[in-house]
This record gives structure tokens, sequence and C-alpha cells, in this order.
């Protein structure tokens, strides 16, 4: 991302970014469009999809490097299956193909994970760490493509990336546990940063598996998940933004969500009312929205950001430097 595109993430100018949700009751899950959206093209809060880069098969590639990224890859397949069930594109429809087999493909047989071939230090992750967030997001993939060609090794691939969250995190699985607490970790190593966006985007690919297999393991791992998100929420709400995590850097200072997060957490919380039935999401959602229209707020949201310059200047934000969940 480019040091501009930073700055104007974290010093918005305009505030009237906004992200589209969905959910239909009446649709089985992981047949219809995906519960967010994204924007696929170059501007601020844009994918850097639109017009790749790809490998010969047609995988979204990301970065200088040119890596396979599994979320971008998910979040990609995801954003292309809505076009085709919108306008009937076929190549929106090659594209959502080519994404789901290599999320098929790329899965370690013997655990279900995919491995992120980079590292990433803000949170200590080493390359080859693992994310709930990719399982969670390969597996509405993997769904939807078997609605698409069924018997093609989608709904194995699919329950394959459920196992490990059967797991927690010391034992080779992407769930942290303490009490009975349990959240599905977007980073899945021993600092637990505990990143709101990442649990949600997991906990959806669980729950439209369970509701696809009716299997009693993803059902209680999806239960207590939902208690635990809605005991969670105060912490993190400030009283006038939310967190993007819990982690804090070496100073105190919280890690706020970025405008564009920020979003993303009031579409994802109006998708879990509606999908769980629980009002206190929508309530939360519903503050977080009315943070946006006060200027106070705003105001705060980018004091906020100048007072991590120099944490993020020295990498104070980061584990190395001191950071902690």
């Amino acid at each position: 991302m480019s040091a501009l595109r930073r700055l104007a993430l974290g010093f918005p100018v305009a505030w009237s970014h906004r992200r589209a949700f969905h959910f239909d009751e009446r649709e089985a899950p992981a047949t219809g469009r995906y519960f967010v959206e994204w924007d696929p093209g170059h501007g601020v809060y844009g994918e850097d999809w639109d017009g790749g880069p790809f490998d010969g098969e047609g995988v979204l590639l990301s970065g200088s490097a040119r890596r396979y990224h599994p979320i971008r890859i998910a979040q990609f397949a995801l954003h292309r299956f809505g076009v085709w069930l919108d306008s009937g594109d076929p190549a929106a429809r090659r594209d959502f193909l080519a994404q789901a087999r290599w999320l098929r493909d790329a899965q370690r047989p013997d655990t279900g994970l995919y491995h992120f071939e980079f590292p990433w230090s803000k949170y200590g992750a080493g390359a080859g760490w693992t994310s709930a967030m990719a399982q969670g997001e390969a597996i509405s993939v993997l769904l939807r493509a078997d609605t698409l060609e069924p018997s093609n090794g989608w709904s194995a691939a699919a329950i394959g990336a459920a196992r490990p969250f059967a797991r927690e995190i010391g034992h080779g699985g992407v769930v942290w546990r303490g009490g009975d607490d349990v959240f599905l970790e977007e980073i899945a190593n021993q600092h637990a940063p505990h990143v709101l966006n990442g649990c949600i985007f997991a906990l959806w690919g669980i729950w439209e598996l369970q509701a696809r297999t009716g299997d009693a393991g993803l059902a209680g791992v999806v239960a207590s998940t939902v208690a635990t998100l809605l005991r969670w929420l105060p912490r993190f709400d400030t009283g006038w933004w939310s967190l993007y995590s819990l982690m804090a850097d070496a100073g105190g200072q919280p890690h706020v969500a970025t405008l564009k997060y920020h979003e993303f957490h009031i579409a994802q919380l109006s998708v879990l009312a509606k999908m769980f039935g629980e009002r206190a999401f929508e309530d939360v959602a519903q503050r977080w929205r009315s943070y946006e229209e006060r200027h106070e707020c705003r105001r705060r949201v980018i004091g906020s950001s100048l007072r991590s310059l120099p944490g993020r200047f020295f990498g104070r934000d980061t584990v190395a430097g001191g950071a902690r969940a």
C-alpha cells in the first residue's frame, strides 16, 4: 500500500465512505451473494484488484513480490461471485472458479490450513503463519463453488478448511480460548491480537458450513464465538470509535480502526444481528454509525492517528517493539 493511501486512510478528509452489506433469510446459506462488498478499484478504499496481477491460471497475486495471499484470493473470489450473480458475466464466473480451485488445491492435506509464506512483523508472525479469517473465507468460497460445479471436491475442501477450528492455537489450530471465551484469530499465533473484523469473517464461514452439514462441533464453536462477541463488544468501543484489535502499542495507545474498518465493523454487526437474531449487534452498529456523524468523534479519530505516528515510526506498535494484546 502506498504511503499516500496510508495517509488518506489514517486522516480522512471525507466521511462519506460506506460499506454495503447483504443478508437474505430466504436464501440457503452459501448460495447467494456474500455478506459484505468490497471495492475492487485503486481508490483510497479499494482493494487494487482491477487489472491484476494474476498468475497463468488467473489467480490473484499480491504485493511487489507477487505472492499468493489466501485472504485476498478468497475475498476477490467472493466479490467476483457477486458480480456473476448480478450480471451473468462469464468472465466473473471464470475468475471466481480460478480462485476457488487455488483454495481447494493450496490447502494442506494433513491439517486443512492455508499458510502465508511471508511474515507479518507487526503481529510477530513469521513466514508460515495461519489465519482463522483465511480458513473461514475459504469455506465461504468453496461452498459457493459447489453450487456451480457439484462433486468437484469443493465440499471436501470446505470441510477440510474447517478442521483448524476444532483446535486451539497452541495445538495447530486458529482458535483462542480463555475460560468461556472463544475468539477466532486472524493472526493465529501466541500473541493473539483479537482482530474484530477477522473474527467475524471467520465466523461466517463456519456458520455457513454448519448450516450445510449440521456438524455439532462447528455449532458449538459458532455459539461460543457469538456469545464472546456479545460480551466483548464493549472492549472494542472507545465511546467515540471502534478498535481494530485489542492490541495496544508499547505506550498503551489503542489500535483504533481506520474509517475503512470502522465501516466494515458496522456492516458486519448488522449482518450478525440478522444472522443470529441478536438485537444487541444492531444496537452497537447504530451507535458506531452515530460516531461517524459527530464532529467531536471525527476529531478524536484524527487525534488518535496523530498520536500513533511516533509509535509507528519507531516500531512501538509491533510485537517486537512492545505492542501487546
